[in-house]
């Protein structure tokens, strides 16, 4: 099929507008040709325009049914693609048909919102303004996996026989039992993990080359995507307060473009920054008191480097 055909042919077969038999035809093409970049592109098409049609802030919590794909990434993009419940059969080599229905949810916070999820495990997840969750209803295999864009902060219930994994942009957190934060914007340059207890492998990947770090308690990982740097720095994890306690707010060494981005969700507003300059301008801010907005921006620039300007409901922010 040409790129423009598979996009069209998917979108009827998920919208089910297609005969059983061109059904067949779909589940085939895409086993046969799972990885390949018209598929990989028609995948990701299609879920942009799921995200237009439902609105990317709205607060929704949808039930997903689907076959499991044969390989991971590619469940990764299914289960974020597909809004409404279906179903999906794979042929296997003999001919035979064997339907293998997994049940997916995905969790998106709103601006300015936080939530709490509990998995079928006992695991704890609190979402931050603007993260999305995709996870199985019940866990099954030898690990169990969630997919995430945005920040949490999880609880991971133990179960050192079925390794807790969340899949990010690249990036693979790999626990058995642990508590930690993780924070990774699909839009923001830099991804963070800080650990309380316990331990995290950590894998990045990019370029078909992947680094794994192991993190002990008291380890920072920032990864920034923009120069695909990798560090590991301590932190004090006894005087940490998670963003849903008093909504706290730590930016460890973090730049104002990600910064803005964090404000803009936590306050539901535009924030712009105006110039590369004070874009990359690396800050190191700890505000737990529930501070206002105003008031954060007002500490970020009592240096006298960053002037702060509103024109209705945008704030601009631009180096002095």
């Amino acid at each position: 099929m040409r790129y423009i055909n598979v996009k069209n042919k998917l979108r009827d077969y998920f919208s089910d507008r297609l005969s059983m038999r061109e059904e067949e035809e779909v589940q085939k093409y895409i086993c046969a040709n799972n990885g390949s970049q018209d598929l990989d592109d028609s995948l990701r098409d299609l879920f942009d325009e799921c995200l237009t049609a439902s609105g990317q802030q709205s607060h929704r919590q949808t039930v997903i049914r689907k076959v499991y794909p044969y390989v991971m990434a590619f469940a990764a993009v299914i289960a974020l693609l597909i809004i409404v419940p279906i179903s999906y059969r794979a042929g296997v080599n003999t001919g035979e048909e064997r339907i293998a229905a997994i049940e997916w949810v995905e969790v998106s916070v709103p601006f300015s919102e936080k939530q709490t999820v509990t998995l079928a495990d006992g695991t704890v997840l609190h979402l931050n303004s603007g993260s999305r969750l995709t996870y199985p209803a019940v866990f099954s295999g030898d690990s169990r996996t969630v997919f995430m864009d945005g920040e949490a902060y999880l609880d991971v219930a133990k179960d050192p026989e079925h390794p807790f994994i969340i899949k990010s942009q690249g990036i693979d957190i790999k626990v058995l039992g642990t508590s930690f934060n993780f924070k990774n914007f699909a839009q923001e340059r830099t991804a963070e993990l800080l650990l309380m207890e316990g331990s995290v492998e950590a894998s990045v990947s990019r370029h078909n080359e992947t680094r794994v770090v192991r993190l002990k308690p008291g380890d920072r990982m920032q990864y920034n995507r923009e120069n695909d740097k990798l560090d590991v720095a301590r932190f004090n994890p006894y005087g940490y307060k998670a963003f849903f306690e008093d909504n706290s707010l730590h930016f460890f060494d973090m730049v104002m473009s990600d910064i803005a981005q964090e404000l803009s969700r936590r306050f539901n507003c535009e924030i712009v920054v105006m110039d590369e300059q004070l874009a990359s301008r690396r800050y190191f801010s700890i505000f737990t008191n529930n501070e206002t907005l105003d008031q954060i921006l007002a500490v970020m620039s009592s240096d006298g480097k960053m002037r702060v300007r509103r024109s209705g409901k945008t704030i601009f922010l631009q180096s002095k």
